[in-house]
Formats: structure tokens, sequence, C-alpha cells
């Protein structure tokens, strides 16, 4: 009986009054988490859950497919092609004497046309081959099989890696939480990370952000020790400056991967290297070294590249011109036509104007609509104390300039969820100062009634929480990301093509990730189409789906699929596309249904269902 007493005394008011704390919080993110993996729950009164509809974006299915070739042991082979990838490897074969990219003595028939990815850094898919080397999902299920279990077995194992390392991120937080600041902050930014809405959507994804996230803050979390052994050196002369040199390694190996998972990050060296240099104590040689460590990680990966494709940043050469000029849409990564590089500086300028206006303007979106994020705008008008956390709060806000700056080089009006959305990389930092903010305007206030001090916290924690509360309890009977993804549909419309052909669409991610064949992204001009058809690989399938449909009439006017508008605004007997096009054959799913429309030399589909 005194046992139990004074367990509950300590529980209470000792040691262990944390696990009042911590079980109840625990508890919490289990229930989340499996309210956001799986279907829906019914209950008397509301349908609560039922988040997960499988993979929802091109980059997702990009990464997955790459992580499945490198479990089967293909190499870092990919299945998703881009034209303009392509036709650099098909001239790159030429300048080296080759006479076709698919040598028979290499590629007998039967053997898929793949080719070396040139597009990914090989971070995540690299971590992501490896869970799925442990986890053994079932990436041959038939489309029947996909239908009774509503997904596919590769996704339903991404979510729970990506949920641990926002676990990880999570107490990461609450020690840079409680060593800058103290308790308070430290539990309010771990709720605060956890109950926001934004970031249990990342980890639905098999997107890098969630694996990034974690990276840039242990990285920033070793960058915030530095600045304690300086400024402890500067008091005191002393303390010996050597725990930094550790700690400068831990920042060079942590942003040494998240580089090799996202190649734009190594823009980050350059607040590190003027904090650093400019902190007390700072000295040149420490950011010196930390550059030249992950900058020589770096390079054996652009020495492969240039060997496989014969460019140092393989099909990324072309990135800047994403969305601009001439190549409208996705069109830059869909022509074989050389670029214009000589444009790739006018528009420049446009870019970054057009994505820091984007960014400032959506900032409250893209960090996940978290009332602390305002705080943390707002802590640039406060002068905190600590000389260590003034650089660390400059340092964050320096982080998101050169962040943006650099991300709007590629994309410059980025989805919340989405790859493109660099400002979420820092949200857990910028969660800690604003959070830190909150407390200190509310112990100003000098509230003396502890039940209002109470009442104002838990009332911030509600808005906090309010988006997530209405997602989980927001009724959802879909089980799939439609449109446009149906993926037992996908891999059996998409395997009416043989392994060693490809299958044309306007989304190639999705076949190639679910249909598990080499698939073509939709050129801009049917030429190119036939030129690869006849003399590169012959196409089996082109599949048409909603992606198509969703864009604007002028697209299939005067924009980038202009050429193909024969097929897609196709309704009659007569076929009006040119006399040598090698697919002739059409046939569409019923009215009201998916939506997908199929070319072909023959009728396979009715080969297959005999």
């Amino acid at each position: 009986m005194n046992f139990v007493q004074n367990a509950l005394q300590t529980i209470e008011v000792g040691k262990g009054q944390v696990l009042t704390r911590i079980i109840p919080l625990v508890i919490t993110v289990l229930a989340i988490g499996v309210f956001y993996d799986f279907g829906a729950l019914q209950t008397p009164v509301i349908t609560i859950g039922g988040v997960y509809h499988g993979l929802s974006d091109a980059q997702s299915m990009d990464n997955a497919q790459l992580a499945r070739q490198l479990v089967r042991g293909q190499g870092f082979t990919t299945k998703f092609l881009r034209p303009q990838a392509v036709a650099m490897f098909r001239d790159y074969a030429v300048s080296r004497g080759g006479t076709t990219l698919f040598p028979p003595d290499r590629f007998p028939a039967g053997v898929p046309r793949i080719l070396p990815d040139t597009y990914n850094a090989p971070g995540y898919p690299c971590l992501l081959a490896a869970w799925f080397f442990m986890s053994h999902p079932e990436f041959d299920q038939v489309p029947s099989a996909m239908s009774t279990t509503h997904g596919y077995s590769g996704d339903r194992w991404i979510p729970l890696l990506n949920q641990f390392f926002m676990v990880l991120t999570a107490l990461l937080i609450f020690i840079m939480g409680k060593r800058v600041f103290d308790d308070r902050v430290a539990w309010i930014s771990v709720i605060g990370f956890l109950g926001t809405d934004l970031i249990w959507h990342f980890t639905l994804t098999a997107l890098s952000t969630t694996f990034l996230t974690f990276l840039v803050t242990g990285m920033l979390m070793c960058v915030l020790e530095i600045f304690r052994v300086g400024e402890e050196c500067f008091d005191n002369e002393d303390r010996s400056f050597g725990p930094a040199w550790l700690w400068g390694f831990a920042i060079a190996f942590l942003l040494a991967a998240a580089c090799l998972t996202r190649l734009d990050l190594l823009i980050l060296l350059v607040p590190l290297f003027v904090f650093l240099v400019l902190m007390p104590r700072g000295s040149f040689l420490l950011p010196a070294v930390i550059a030249l460590l992950v900058v020589v990680s770096l390079v054996p990966w652009f020495i492969h590249w240039k060997k496989v494709s014969g460019h140092f940043l393989g099909s990324n050469s072309v990135l800047m011109l994403y969305g601009e000029g001439e190549y409208a849409g996705n069109q830059i990564y869909c022509t074989t036509s050389i670029p214009s590089y000589e444009q790739i500086f006018g528009d420049v300028v446009k870019k970054e104007t057009t994505g820091f206006r984007y960014n400032f303007e959506h900032a409250w979106s893209l960090l996940g609509s978290n009332p602390l994020i305002l705080l943390f705008g707002a802590s640039i008008l406060h002068l905190f104390k600590r000389r260590r956390t003034r650089l660390f709060h400059w340092l964050v806000f320096s982080c998101a300039i050169v962040l943006v700056g650099a991300s709007n080089l590629g994309f410059a009006s980025p989805e919340p969820v989405g790859p493109w959305n660099a400002l979420v990389l820092l949200f857990p930092c910028m969660l800690v100062i604003g959070t830190a903010l909150f407390f200190i305007l509310l112990d100003r206030l000098n509230v003396q009634m502890r039940l209002l001090y109470h009442l104002i916290v838990i009332t911030t924690v509600v808005f906090i929480l309010a988006p997530l509360i209405l997602t989980l309890t927001t009724p959802s009977s879909t089980y799939y990301s439609f449109p446009p993804y149906l993926p037992p549909l996908i891999k059996l419309y998409g395997q009416f093509a043989q392994p060693d052909e490809w299958v044309t669409t306007d989304m190639p991610w999705a076949t190639a990730w679910y249909a598990d064949r080499a698939s073509l992204w939709l050129p801009d001009s049917i030429s190119d189409f036939e030129n690869f058809h006849k003399n590169v690989c012959p196409t089996g399938v082109l599949m048409l789906t909603p992606v198509t449909w969703a864009e604007p009439v002028s697209n299939f006017t005067t924009g980038e699929y202009k050429e193909w508008a024969p097929l897609i605004l196709f309704t009659g007997d007569d076929f009006l596309a040119p006399p040598d096009f090698p697919l002739t054959l059409r046939v569409a799913t019923p009215p009201g249904g998916a939506n997908y429309t199929l070319w072909s030399d023959r009728p396979r589909w009715q080969e297959e269902s005999r």
C-alpha cells in the first residue's frame, strides 16, 4: 500500500510528474496516426478519420518507384521518363559512338526500357528503399487485390516511416525549447507541432519533407550549441572552443544528408558561414571546414550524373526555365528541343520577384495556418536578451530568405503540401521562437488569476488544433485520391503495355508506380512521340486521364497540348491525327466513371480479357 501511495505521489508532484504529460500526448499522437493512416471510423454521432487515400502527387510516386527499383537491385534507375531527359540520354549515347539508346545486347526482348534517374537526389529514395526492404510491401499486387484492400501495399507503409521522423523532430523541438527558453515553451511547441494538420498531411506523402524537416531542425540545433559554446568562451576566456568542433562535424553530417536529399539546400551554407563567423569567438576555419565536408560529400553524385548523362546537373540543368517564357507549365520536361539558356538570366529576376511575393502572401498556409507562426513573424520586432538566442533568431530568418530564393529558381508558387514548399523545413524552429514570444507577451500582461492565465494558453492551443480537429471530423467515403488516381485501374490499363514497351501518358509518375511500367511523359509534339516510338522504344498504350481534362481549353488550342488536340478532343468516329500515327484504336471508360482514354495499335483490352 505504501508503495502505491509513494508511486502516486511521485507521479503527482515528484520526478514522475512528467509522465502525466507524456502518456496523454503519446496516446493522442497514436490515435491521430490511426485516424490518418487508415480508413474512416464510423461512430454513432459522426464519421472520424479516413484522411489517407494513397499517394496524390507526382513527386511522391516518383520517389516511391525509385525506391522500388533500388529494392529490386536495378540501381538508381527510373520508369518515370521525361522526354527532355530521354533526348539528353539519346544525344549523349550518339556522341559516344552509339547507334541506339537501348542496344539489343543490353536490352533483349522482355527487359524494361528504363534509364538512370538524373532528376532526383538520392537521399530520400534510398531511405525509402531501406524501409521497403524491411517492411516487404507487396509490389506485385493484382488489380483485384488492390480493389479489395482499397489501396496499394507500397503506399500503406510509407506514412509510418514519415511519422517516425515526425516524432523525432518533436523530440528535437522539446529539447530546443527547454534549452533555449523553458518547460512551457518546450511543451507548447511540441503540442503546436504535433497538432498542426499540415505536418500530418506531409507524413501521408512520399515526399522528403518530413525527413528533411528532421535534418534541418537537428542541424540548426547543433548551430545553436555552437553559439552557446562561443558565448561561454567570449564571457570566460578559460573555456575551450573544442566542443564547437564536435557540433560542427554534426552540422556537416546533417547538412550533407539534407543536400543529398534536396540539392538546393546547399544554399544554407551561406547563412551558416556568415553567422558562424560573426558569432562571439567566431572563426573562419570552422564554417570553411563544414562547407568543405558538405561539398565533398556531393561531388560523387555530380560525377555520377556527368558519367551517365554528360551533364553535372543531369536533368536539372533546365530547371530554372521551368514554367517560364515559352516553356509553359511542365513543357520544359516534355520538350526535346534545346532550351534557350540565354533566357535563364532574364527569367531569374521575374521568378524571384514572383516567388518572394507569393511566399509572403501565402506564408500562413505554407506554414500550416498555425497562430504561433504569426508570433514568429512579429518576433522580428523583439530583441531577445541572450546573444545566442538573438543569433539563432536571425539565423532562422536568414535561412528562410535563402531557402525561398533557391526554391524560386525552380518553382515560384508552391502548394502547401508539395515538394517546393521550402518554408515548412524551418517550421519547428519558427514554432519555438513564436511560442517563446507568446509566453513573453503573456507574462507582461501580469495576469494575477492563474485560471485566466491557463485559459489563455488553452484557448491558444485550441486555435492551433482547430484545422486538425476539422480534418479528423470531416466525413470521407473515398478510398483513392481521385481525380485522377485510381490505382487498380491504372495498373490494369498500364499493363496492357508489355514490359519492354512504354506507356505514354499525362501522368507517367502514376503508371510508373502503380502499373510498374516504364512510362513516358506525353511529349509536347506528336512528331517527338513518333520519333521515340520508331527509333527509341515503342509505346504499347497511350493513356489520357483527368490530368489532361482539367487543363484550360487554351492549352488544347494554343498551349502545350495543341498538337494533341485531335486525340484529346476526339469524340466521333473519324480520327484526325497524322496519317502515320501508330496508335489508331481507342477505348474509353464509361461516362461518369474514371474518365480514362486509351489509344493502342491493337485491341489489347480484348486480348487481356480472354
